[in-house]
């Protein structure tokens, strides 16, 4: 690659210098790392696992200490593509072999209802981050290895679930009426706004990636509806965690 076209900064140069200014402990990397955008995830991890906080990456980052430290949590980093990218560049340069993000997501299908499953076998790029890192192309896919493990272990474990194609924006107020309409006949599942941008980068890394969600608002039809009890999303989430969990240990 011609120097022009290479990136002046990369992640493996921003973990050097946190290193060498001390906000970067040298540790050995967890093999895989489950992003949880929502705290309501986060806090229940906590509840469950003794962990090990690790300072130098935007948000919380936590080394879970039951999988001696080859499963961590990356939580409260906020929300959109940039920064799961970000997140996703930094651990790839780390060392990590295996992204997982479990998320809340709207369905776009009239069977998705509050606390529905959905595996997120590929993403429609709907956002601007994935074209840095993925020559042009409608979606990007998940690991069909880790597609295939999460399902057969919530198969084994008698949770329904969607595998299917889901969708990434990142306007949520500009998710058109048109457009849902459109993924809907098409038979998109759900959309959010993280999962295209992690597996891009992933995929770009060469690491495995899976985007899993959790159905909490629905905008099948064209039109929004939120529950008024999202305890089942929840719960689903955590389930998912689980499942990852598992999975990756």
């Amino acid at each position: 690659m011609p120097c022009s076209s290479q990136p002046i900064l990369t992640p493996s140069t921003l973990l050097a210098y946190r290193r060498a200014n001390g906000q970067l402990a040298d540790f050995p990397p967890p093999r895989a790392v489950i992003f949880a955008p929502q705290k309501s995830l986060a806090d229940y991890v906590l509840r469950k696992h003794s962990v090990k906080q690790i300072k130098g990456f935007l948000g919380e980052f936590y080394l879970l200490k039951r999988a001696n430290g080859r499963v961590a949590l990356s939580t409260n980093f906020g929300i959109g593509s940039p920064v799961i990218g970000g997140l996703t560049d930094e651990f790839a340069a780390l060392g990590v072999q295996q992204f997982i993000l479990i998320g809340m997501a709207g369905g776009l299908q009239p069977e998705l209802t509050t606390g529905s499953l959905v595996v997120a076998t590929s993403v429609i790029r709907g956002e601007g981050v994935s074209p840095h890192y993925l020559p042009p192309k409608r979606s990007v896919d998940s690991s069909p290895a880790l597609v295939a493990s999460i399902r057969q272990l919530l198969t084994k474990q008698n949770q329904p679930h969607h595998p299917g194609v889901t969708w990434t924006t990142d306007a949520p107020f500009r998710e058109l009426r048109k457009d849902v309409l459109e993924y809907q006949q098409q038979g998109i599942l759900a959309v959010d706004m993280e999962a295209a941008a992690m597996l891009a980068v992933a995929t770009a890394n060469g690491v495995a990636g899976l985007a899993m969600f959790a159905i909490a608002d629905q905008l099948y039809g064209g039109e929004w509806r939120m529950a008024s009890d999202l305890h089942p999303a929840q719960k689903a989430l955590f389930l998912l965690f689980d499942a990852a969990y598992e999975m990756s240990t």
